[in-house]
């Protein structure tokens, strides 16, 4: 578990521009009228993946 925080706390911006994103992307899911769930579920998962990917290869110094 401490391999996990350890993780997370040197990437902090990271986790919480994914969080927010997933947030925002419940919000517009719950709110929007007509709106193509699957797409709009695509189109989160791919930015997290390209989010992470980035975040996360990026050397922190």
């Amino acid at each position: 578990m401490d391999k996990f925080l350890n993780f997370y706390s040197k990437y902090p911006w990271v986790a919480i521009v994914i969080v927010i994103q997933w947030l925002a992307t419940a919000f517009i899911i719950i709110y929007a009228e007509e709106l193509d769930v699957a797409t709009v579920m695509g189109v989160a998962f791919l930015s997290t993946v390209i989010f992470s990917y980035f975040g996360f290869k990026l050397p922190k110094g």
